[in-house]
């Protein structure tokens, strides 16, 4: 794959050649076309250093990429297809609420097309045979890392949010170990202590399941299983219904290994007396 192959380089590529690498791959329909002046021009860079770009990945010019590229996206006719009749698109509904909610709609879509199925069931197979789980995100990433921990805790026993500024991180690390499963996220501002602690965790041979916008992330190096879920126009605040989306696909995969197991542990959840914290909706009838 032509994403995987462009990740494995990147680090190597120089300042111009790493915001092409960006741009395509967010934007690989543009690659397959545009002509490398137009990319160039769209990036902000020359056309020869989008032809030396296409050399620094080890292919034979811009024509190589731009073929594999096509290749790719005729896989996945419909994501290739949603791309060209959105040019023609007529939004005939002016009304605020639901033309952000279908934009919202569109680009999880857009993202369910391009996750790699191997990764995402592995991630769940991962999950759902993990000893412990813990959830990292902080700043930015930490909303939607709390909405996960959550979720997971209703589901299954072992889950633990990792808090660095009110934990000790060198005795969490010390007791974890290969069979556990750590799921990273972190979206741009890429904030240092995520990463530091995700490439920390990698060494004690957890499984890191890694969630972040771009496919040239920094918590790409340090994931075993790594989702982007970022379109070409999508903001870090723009990101967050993709990213609960995704979440909530992926604890759905997980439950789906075993339904009733996940099922009995949810009703023997349900089942403790609760009423001195929560209000029924019928309190109010």
């Amino acid at each position: 794959m032509y994403q995987k192959i462009i990740q494995e380089h990147f680090q190597e590529l120089s300042k111009g050649q790493k915001k092409v690498a960006s741009y395509i791959l967010e934007s690989p329909q543009d690659v397959a076309l545009k002509s490398a002046q137009e990319i160039g021009e769209l990036v902000g860079v020359s056309e020869t250093t989008v032809i030396r770009f296409c050399y620094a990945i080890k292919m034979s010019g811009y024509s190589e990429l731009q073929l594999i590229i096509r290749s790719s996206l005729m896989q996945k006719k419909s994501s290739l297809g949603n791309y060209l009749a959105s040019k023609d698109e007529i939004e005939a509904d002016d009304i605020f609420h639901e033309k952000i909610m279908k934009n919202d709609a569109k680009k999880i879509q857009s993202i369910s097309q391009r996750l790699n199925p191997y990764d995402f069931q592995m991630s769940c197979k991962s999950l759902h045979e993990a000893k412990k789980i813990y959830v990292l995100g902080l700043r930015s990433s930490f909303a939607a890392a709390q909405w996960l921990g959550f979720t997971l805790n209703l589901l299954r026993s072992d889950i633990h949010m990792i808090e660095p500024h009110s934990q000790d991180i060198i005795q969490l690390l010390s007791h974890m170990e290969e069979g556990e499963v750590l799921v990273a996220l972190s979206f741009h501002r890429y904030y240092k202590e995520t990463i530091e602690l995700s490439h920390l965790i990698q060494k004690k041979g957890v499984t890191i399941i890694g969630i972040s916008d771009v496919q040239t992330a920094p918590l790409y190096r340090y994931s075993d299983y790594y989702f982007s879920l970022a379109t070409s126009e999508t903001s870090t605040i723009g990101i967050m219904p993709t990213v609960i989306s995704f979440l909530n696909t992926l604890v759905s995969g997980m439950t789906a290994k075993a339904p009733k197991q996940y099922e009995d542990y949810k009703a023997q959840y349900d089942s403790v007396d609760s009423s001195f914290l929560f209000l029924d909706g019928d309190d109010f009838k």
